[in-house]
């Protein structure tokens, strides 16, 4: 028998929250798979300092370590916007492997030189903020789409980051132009509002703009909104994808892609370019309610087939190669 000692820090978060589910179920299917489990589940407002061949401040709840007790050798599973802990735990010698959530393929390629090593970092599934929400939501939320008249103006809702601004460069000023080239066609929800008002706000809406900017080495790439889309049918649209997912998430397949340009650290650049081919693509795309349902039928099937218990589970753990 495997025994494994499993630090997470999610101790003080929601039930309702996606990672208070996930790490419970991923312990429980591990110990069905005959796995030795101690569980410390900390909390990374407590800044723990994880002790190995290293000695690594944890203040981020996106992460959690799984080290085997008779070597002390360890894995991660990260799923945080820019995973800055794994990076510093990975000069370990006793780390031989993660699962990222904002899996950026040139970023690791950097970091871990050891090829053999390189090999054991992969792709994880990345999140919804609550468990299980599409599972649930689906068909109720389908059934009311489909008994009004959706809102074909572009809807986008989130933080600008502009004050305070921890990227360190205007990461969704393309955003803000497109809404100004745009004018009434957009919705421009330029401030977050509470989860309930966002979803209210968006089962209404043909179309959503989700946005990344800066790809695993700043910030992610994926976002929570993203997977919920998804799970709920509802088509997006944004940047094309710099960072990869356990499953491959297809352009012009499973969301509506605009082609964009980044630079070494994967910031975008040419944001007023990049806004004016989303307003082009945006016009191509919204009376063709073929392709649209198309966008939302392939987005909820992917949805289903990573996201979904026991497929989320199942998957992070075939990821973190346990």
């Amino acid at each position: 028998m495997i025994s494994l000692k499993i630090y997470s820090f999610i101790r003080k978060i929601d039930s309702a929250r996606f990672d208070y589910s996930c790490i419970r179920n991923i312990i429980n299917t591990l110990k069905e798979k005959e796995y030795d489990v101690e569980w410390e589940n900390l909390d990374g407002d407590d800044k723990f300092i994880y002790k190995n061949d290293c000695e690594v401040t944890i203040n981020q709840g996106s992460i959690s370590i799984y080290e085997f007790k008779d070597t002390k050798k360890f894995k991660i599973l990260d799923f945080g916007d820019a995973p800055t802990l794994s990076v510093k735990l990975s000069k370990s010698k006793n780390f031989i492997g993660a699962a990222i959530g904002q899996y950026n393929e040139t970023l690791w390629n950097e970091t871990v030189k050891d090829t053999e090593l390189r090999k054991h970092i992969n792709p994880s599934p990345y999140f919804e903020m609550f468990w299980q929400f599409g599972m649930e939501n689906y068909n109720d939320i389908q059934e009311y789409r489909n008994s009004i008249t959706l809102d074909d103006r572009l809807l986008w809702r989130g933080s600008m980051y502009e004050n305070p601004n921890p990227y360190g460069y205007k990461i969704r000023e393309w955003v803000r132009i497109l809404s100004s080239i745009m004018g009434d066609r957009m919705c421009f929800g330029y401030f977050p509002i509470m989860y309930d008002d966002y979803i209210k706000e968006t089962i209404n809406s043909k179309l959503v703009l989700c946005a990344g900017g800066g790809g695993g080495y700043i910030c992610g790439d994926h976002c929570l909104r993203d997977i919920e889309l998804y799970g709920l049918g509802i088509p997006t649209i944004r940047p094309k994808y710099v960072t990869k997912n356990f499953d491959p998430l297809i352009p012009d397949f499973h969301y509506i892609s605009v082609d964009v340009e980044v630079d070494e650290k994967f910031r975008y650049i040419n944001q007023e370019t990049l806004a004016r081919r989303t307003y082009e693509k945006y016009n191509k795309v919204i009376n063709d309610n073929d392709f649209l349902n198309y966008i939302a039928k392939n987005s909820r099937e992917w949805y289903i087939k990573n996201m979904s218990y026991p497929n989320v589970v199942n998957n992070i753990i075939e990821s973190l190669e346990l």
